[in-house]
């Protein structure tokens, strides 16, 4: 398969991704983000294990043994992402959560691809792959600019935004370089997942990843005493449930890509695909969002992504 077509699957892949965020926040809204995260991750382990079953792929795990425990961390960085990002949305935004995860995963990506870490082919920092990450960056932070301002309009959020105090200006900031840090791993878990289906295959390592991640989450929960909220995901609406198919197709496809149009590449084509994504589920209030018209600023964004994916990945 070509690298363009890799590329073109993985933004699609991307517009399917950005619906998980509303649809854990749909489910969340009933048991709780931390439970939504654990239940999402659950489904997914679920449906890998149906799938590699059905695949006759279940004695590739008798290979995992030679595996180093390092390749087995993909499932703790996407479980801690996400447990961050759920506890942490209500006090920051979803907008500046996206904004600090795009940035801290390009760069991670770039770095990965110009030393080839974690078997990724060496991808050297030229110019115009340069401009095209500064693109994508600038695409997707008119994006979140965008939508932040036109809810927070909805909202009355000019007077709200009056009402700030350096405290929790300074609390905002301390959360958004937390989140940055662990965005920064995030873009190390496809290579991972990758290195890991060397050994045991892609559906195999795929199943690890998220057994790996529901384990941690349901630790959590139980830490935290809210396992009595798992009960609650009974009254939520069955589309809601939809978050863990949709991991389970980001983290699939992704172990495949990566090794083709590598980390930068893979990182570039899923936000593209998450923001053009986002437009369209603001656009008719999909899952519960807020509608959100399209606007210039939008429609500007748009461009500078797909712009900046066909260079970076070039």
């Amino acid at each position: 398969m070509s690298e363009s077509l890799v590329v073109l699957l993985m933004v699609l892949v991307g517009v399917q991704f950005a619906a998980q965020a509303p649809v854990n926040g749909g489910l969340g809204r009933t048991t709780g983000p931390l439970v939504a995260a654990m239940i999402s991750f659950l489904v997914g382990n679920v449906l890998l294990l149906l799938i590699v079953s059905a695949a006759g792929q279940m004695g590739s795990f008798s290979s995992i043994g030679e595996a180093p425990l390092w390749q087995l961390a993909g499932g703790v960085i996407g479980a801690t992402y996400v447990a961050l990002a759920a506890t942490t949305i209500a006090r920051i935004g979803a907008g500046v959560i996206a904004a600090v995860t795009v940035t801290g995963q390009l760069a991670c990506s770039v770095v990965i691809d110009h030393y080839g870490w974690f078997g990724i082919e060496v991808h050297d920092v030229s110019g115009p792959r340069i401009f095209g990450l500064v693109l994508l960056l600038t695409g997707a932070m008119a994006m979140l600019y965008s939508r932040e301002e036109a809810s927070k309009e909805g909202a009355g959020g000019r007077s709200l935004r009056l009402l700030a105090t350096g405290a929790a200006n300074r609390e905002r900031l301390l959360i958004s370089l937390v989140i940055f840090l662990s965005s920064l791993t995030v873009g190390i878990q496809h290579p991972l997942n990758s290195e890991l289906a060397r050994t045991i295959g892609e559906l195999p390592a795929g199943l690890v990843n998220f057994t790996v991640g529901s384990i941690l989450l349901a630790g959590l929960v139980i830490l935290s005493g809210q396992i009595r909220s798992v009960l609650k995901a009974r009254e939520a609406r069955p589309q809601y449930f939809l978050g863990g198919f949709i991991g389970v197709i980001v983290v699939v496809a992704s172990l495949s890509a990566v090794t083709v149009i590598g980390a930068a590449g893979l990182t570039a084509a899923l936000v593209t695909g998450q923001m053009v994504g986002s437009l369209f589920l603001d656009r008719f209030g999909i899952f519960g969002l807020t509608r959100i018209p399209i606007d210039r600023i939008r429609i500007a964004a748009v461009f500078a992504l797909l712009a900046g994916t066909y260079l970076a990945t070039g």
